[in-house]
C-alpha cells in the first residue's frame, strides 16, 4: 500500500463514518479524564494524561487505592473505545456486516485487550519506578515505553480482523509491525504533525504574554486533551487498521 493509498482508505472510513466514531471515541476522553478528575497525581501534556511517578510514594493508601482504581477503569474503557472503533473499520474496509456473534463477544474482545493493556500499564509504571529511583528515568523509561507500546500496537486491530486470541495477536502485531515498518513510521509523524499544527498556534495565541486568546491559556490543555481523545487518536486507531489491512492483498486493493 502506497501512502497515498493509505490517507485516502483512512480518510474515507473516518470521514464516512465520523459520527458513529465519535461517539465510540467518547469512552476514550473519559479514559483521560477519570484519573485527573479523581484526583490522581497527573498531569495534562501533549493531548494526554500522564501520571507523575515521583509523587506515587508520597500517596497515602486511600489515595493508591483510589488510583489504581482509577487507572483500571481508564484501561478498561480505553479498550472498550478502541475495539469500538476498529470494528467500524473492519465493517468499512471488509464491505460486510459485522457478524451478531461478533457484536455479542464485544465484551469479550474488549476484556481481553483490556488484561493485556492492564499489563502493559504495569510493565510501564514498573519501569518508571526503577528508572526514578536510580536517576535514568529520562535515558531509560522513553526507549523502554516505546518498544512495550510497539509490540502492543496493532494487538487490539489484529484480535478484531482476524477474530483470534491475544497470544495469536501478539504475534501478528510484531509480524505487521515489522513488515510495515515505514507505513508505522508514517503513522507516527502523521500523528505528530497533526497535533503540533493544532497545538502550537493555539499555544502562540494563548500566550500569556499578548496572545489574542491569552485568557484562554488556562484551558488549553483541555482543549488539546479534547481534540486528541475524539479526533486525533480515532483518526489514527483508523489509520492503524488501514495498515493491519493492507498486509491482505485483495482487501488492501479495494
Amino acid at each position: 500500500m502506497s501512502k497515498d493509498s493509505l490517507f485516502s482508505f483512512t480518510w474515507k472510513a473516518y470521514s464516512e463514518n465520523f459520527w458513529l466514531i465519535l461517539l465510540m471515541a467518547i469512552p476514550g476522553l473519559l479514559a483521560l479524564i477519570i484519573p485527573i478528575a479523581v484526583g490522581t497525581p497527573a498531569f495534562i501534556a501533549l493531548g494526554g494524561a500522564y501520571l507523575r511517578t515521583n509523587s506515587i510514594p508520597d500517596l497515602g493508601p486511600a489515595q493508591a487505592a483510589l488510583m489504581i482504581a482509577a487507572a483500571i477503569l481508564s484501561v478498561f474503557l480505553m479498550s472498550f473505545a478502541i475495539v469500538s472503533i476498529n470494528l467500524v473499520i473492519k465493517r468499512e474496509r471488509t464491505l460486510s456486516h459485522v457478524r451478531a456473534e461478533i457484536l455479542s463477544s464485544l465484551g469479550t474482545t474488549t476484556l481481553s485487550i483490556f488484561w493485556v493493556y492492564l499489563l502493559a500499564t504495569l510493565l510501564l509504571l514498573i519501569v518508571q519506578l526503577y528508572s526514578f529511583e536510580y536517576g535514568v528515568q529520562a535515558l531509560l523509561a522513553p526507549l523502554i515505553n516505546l518498544v512495550i507500546g510497539v509490540v502492543i500496537l496493532l494487538i487490539p486491530t489484529s484480535m478484531v480482523m482476524d477474530e483470534v486470541r491475544p497470544w495469536r495477536a501478539f504475534e501478528r502485531s510484531i509480524d505487521t509491525v515489522l513488515r510495515k515498518l515505514p507505513l508505522i513510521g508514517l503513522w507516527l509523524l502523521t500523528g505528530l504533525f497533526i497535533l503540533s499544527i493544532f497545538e502550537l498556534p493555539l499555544l502562540w495565541l494563548s500566550d500569556p504574554a499578548g496572545g489574542l486568546l491569552a485568557f484562554l491559556r488556562p484551558v488549553v490543555p483541555s482543549i488539546i486533551l479534547l481534540f486528541n481523545s475524539l479526533i486525533l487518536m480515532p483518526f489514527l486507531i483508523v489509520m492503524l487498521g488501514q495498515i493491519y489491512i493492507s498486509k491482505y492483498t485483495i482487501i488492501a486493493k479495494s
